[in-house]
């Protein structure tokens, strides 16, 4: 009984809440040994006039190691996390897997979620953590576009950093099989407010770093053919190279290009790249 009212004391030092209120027992199913235990633990409270201050726990150790709250990025993610219910901040680093000591205040919890989070994301000042490489192929259109999608995957970053899931779980969804994913949200507002923001992230510009004169293409009707490729090209520039090939469905031509200056390149991508050819067809140009 005792170790149970100073555990509770401890955790009441954190929380304003009753030693033995209904959320601490429902989520510590662990303190409902018996009625009969809590019961005695009430009488014992009424006849000595009170409970007497629990004794001084000793200071939980931190399980996340000291960070350095000045740095910049560390205060950019702190700030985050302080909008954030300190109930939500606990079950946040729950569900990760890490107990958070009962007697842990609530300025090193939310420390501790702030390190948690840099950690997993790779952004943890000196974590060395190598950045992840592009696939060589991609296992699908969610995957692709947060390689190929800079907007998309900034969006993402702000969803993860809020703790969006139902929105992750949307844009997962809806990239992947739009069918599926109105059927089981369309209907709200927050469906369509999310989808609206896929939608104008995934028709971003894209500002490619061009740094020669090679371009890959596609999208090109198949009925140009080469020789009406190779004269829209050189509207940009003379070129040293050039491959075209028909696509497997016969309706498209791809191909790469080489111009002689990156300026050309550079122009004939600023000028090309996303153009709608009708038909559902898209010209793509991708620097190389």
């Amino acid at each position: 009984t005792l170790a149970l009212v100073c555990d509770l004391g401890a955790r009441s030092r954190r929380r304003s809440a009753s030693l033995l209120s209904h959320d601490v027992l429902r989520r510590h199913p662990r303190y409902m040994t018996s009625a009969a235990l809590i019961c005695a633990a009430a009488a014992s409270f009424l006849v000595g006039g009170g409970p007497r201050a629990p004794a001084a726990l000793p200071r939980a150790s931190r399980i996340i190691a000291a960070i350095d709250y000045k740095d910049p990025a560390v205060a950019a993610e702190f700030q985050k996390v302080q909008e954030r219910p300190i109930e939500l901040v606990e079950a946040e680093i729950e569900k990760s897997g890490v107990p958070v000591p009962p007697s842990l205040n609530e300025m090193d919890m939310r420390l501790m979620l702030v390190e948690l989070r840099m950690r997993k994301a790779g952004t943890m000042p000196g974590g060395g953590k190598a950045a992840p490489k592009k696939p060589a192929s991609y296992g699908s259109k969610y995957e692709e576009a947060l390689w190929e999608k800079p907007a998309f995957k900034r969006l993402i970053d702000d969803y993860r950093a809020r703790g969006n899931t139902n929105a992750l779980n949307l844009a997962t969804e809806y990239l992947n099989s739009p069918r599926q994913a109105a059927d089981r949200y369309a209907g709200t507002g927050a469906y369509d407010e999310t989808v609206a923001a896929i939608d104008a992230a995934m028709s971003a510009k894209v500002e490619q770093q061009v740094t020669s004169g090679r371009v890959a293409f596609g999208g090109f009707p198949a009925a140009m053919g080469e020789a009406a490729i190779r004269m829209t090209l050189e509207g940009f520039g003379p070129l040293a190279s050039l491959s075209v090939d028909v696509s497997d469905d016969g309706l498209s031509c791809r191909g790469a290009a080489e111009f002689e200056t990156v300026e050309a390149a550079k122009a004939c991508i600023d000028k090309y790249d996303g153009v709608d050819m009708g038909l559902g067809t898209t010209l793509e140009f991708k620097a190389l």
